[in-house]
């Protein structure tokens, strides 16, 4: 049987699942001021592998990169995307400045994330030569 789970996510919600990452406080508002600039960079960065997900998945490509500017908008991208990819992405972006050991973690997490979904789509072949089979 099948289990239902969530599908969409808000920037709230990635914020909520970055700092779970990092072991900070749920109250903590240390990083609010970074969180929608910081979810738009990697919405862009993110984008074309967004695409590559969606084809995987039977969709059709996204034509542009979607803009944040609250926290309860809905990011319109893929749940492996969401689940996995951004909140480490997230994290690791708010360490940069902080502490780089923790940021060269989270960011090697991050990066292999996006490699651990970086698998060709398949696509119908045509045979132009028409040799036998």
């Amino acid at each position: 049987m099948a289990q239902d789970f969530k599908t969409d996510f808000t920037v709230q919600e990635l914020y909520d699942l970055a700092k779970a990452t990092m072991f900070e406080k749920p109250t903590s508002k240390d990083y609010d001021n970074y969180i929608i600039p910081w979810t738009n960079v990697l919405l862009s960065e993110n984008f074309n592998l967004n695409n590559h997900l969606r084809l995987k998945h039977g969709d059709d490509e996204m034509e542009d990169v979607p803009w944040m500017e609250s926290m309860d908008d809905e990011i319109p991208y893929e749940v492996e995307m969401c689940r996995e990819i951004l909140p480490y992405g997230l994290a690791a972006n708010f360490f940069i400045d902080d502490d780089l050991s923790k940021y060269d973690i989270l960011h090697r997490y991050y990066e292999n994330m996006q490699s651990k979904y970086s698998w060709g789509v398949e696509e119908k072949v045509e045979d132009t030569y028409g040799g036998e089979d």
